[in-house]
Formats: C-alpha cells, sequence, structure tokens
C-alpha cells in the first residue's frame, strides 16, 4: 500500500516540481514518509485513495524542499 502512495504522488507531483534530475526511489519513499499524515487520506465511501485538497501546496512544498536536497 505504501509503494502505491508513493507512486501516485510521484505521477501527480513530477511535473510540478522543479528538479533537475531523476530522483530515487528511496528519496521519494523519504520525501513522502516526513509529510504529515493528515495530507493522504482514504474514503470510507469509495476504494481510493486522494490527497486532502486543503493540504496540497504544503505537501507539494515538502516535496520540493525534500527532493531537491536529494538531487
Amino acid at each position: 500500500m505504501q509503494k502505491l502512495v508513493i507512486r501516485l504522488i510521484q505521477e501527480e507531483f513530477t511535473p510540478l516540481l522543479s528538479l533537475s534530475a531523476d530522483v530515487s526511489e528511496t528519496a521519494w519513499a523519504h520525501a513522502v514518509a516526513l509529510a504529515d499524515p493528515t495530507f493522504l487520506y482514504c474514503t470510507a465511501a469509495e476504494p481510493t485513495i486522494r490527497l486532502c485538497p486543503e493540504s496540497y501546496q504544503q505537501l507539494q512544498a515538502l516535496l520540493q524542499r525534500e527532493l531537491t536536497k536529494a538531487e
């Protein structure tokens, strides 16, 4: 499940982040692990994992900061 969440976040945020090189899976896993768990939530009514809309910009900023360090 964790790998799926990381992959979904990668697909969502890679086009939005200013990264100069390919970032390793390990770096992505580390950056996502640092995210506040309230950034992500599962809805009870549907079998999906969704990003919390209120946290979208904060998550993007955290990923940009952490993944830039990993380059």
